[in-house]
């Protein structure tokens, strides 16, 4: 069960060491084809996205009514601003009565804007600047020195990770596959659950994407993901107010 006295949590943290992340693959002509190399400072990154029992935290303390931790899209989304997709109650994740008792799974069914606002308070609560992980931190801390396909390594191995090929259609608790590790030692980036990120998404020329909002990066395989979106590189773009059952996120913490 979830414990609803857990404090506020930033949990395990891996440092990543600056370097360059290679971004981008060949394998894909679309979303991946802009390839680059960019160096991307030291920062440290949990080391699994953030659970329900770390998220009901904010939920329990009543933070997320609080105006202090939203941003201005954010704040017009949860007072029911743009379209909410059927969430009856857009100050709790989708499906949250059945996230709730899984406290050791990531949270999932949270748009972007609740994502950060978990962010800002959680910030404030342990006075360090946490944030969603641009894609380029993202992808650096998934491959490495070596720019890896996969977290783990050069080949997929359904038995390391939670992908569609498992047929487990639903996700597991964090940490739980151990071999879903990057060279960081930050598991179940390649499965489990999608993760949002706080980067732009750039249509590419000939790509038809509704002109507003502006759309947000989504990093990592999930459960509803083949091997294809186990793969470092992939990368899916939403609309920030859109959830998922597939989609959570993950935190990462400046570094001093």
């Amino acid at each position: 069960m979830s414990d609803i006295s857990v404090p506020a949590s930033i949990g395990l943290l891996k440092r990543i060491r600056g370097g360059i992340v290679r971004l981008g693959s060949r394998f894909h002509p679309r979303e991946e084809k802009l390839r680059r190399n960019v160096f991307v400072p030291e920062f440290e990154m949990a080391h699994t996205p953030v659970t329900v029992s770390q998220y009901s935290a904010f939920l329990n303390s009543g933070a997320v009514g609080d105006r202090r931790w939203w941003g201005d899209e954010g704040w017009a989304w949860l007072n029911g601003g743009g379209d909410g997709w059927g969430r009856g109650d857009r100050r709790k994740p989708d499906g949250w009565p059945e996230q709730l008792p899984r406290g050791y799974h990531p949270v999932v069914g949270v748009t972007a804007f609740e994502a950060e606002a978990y962010c800002a308070w959680l910030s404030e609560a342990k006075q360090r600047r946490v944030r969603l992980p641009t894609e380029e931190e993202w992808e650096r801390a998934a491959r490495g020195d070596d720019g890896r396909p996969f977290p783990w390594g050069e080949e997929f191995d359904a038995a390391l990770v939670n992908t569609a090929e498992s047929d487990r259609r639903d996700s597991v608790p964090v940490a739980s596959l151990p071999g879903d590790v990057s060279p960081f030692e930050v598991l179940d980036m390649g499965g489990n659950v999608q993760e949002w990120t706080a980067s732009p998404y750039q249509p590419l020329p000939d790509e038809i994407y509704p002109p507003s909002p502006v759309l947000r990066v989504a990093r990592g395989g999930s459960f509803n993901d083949t091997a294809f979106g186990a793969r470092a590189p992939y990368r899916r773009a939403y609309p920030p107010g859109y959830f998922f059952p597939f989609l959570g996120f993950r935190i990462v913490v400046e570094h001093h």
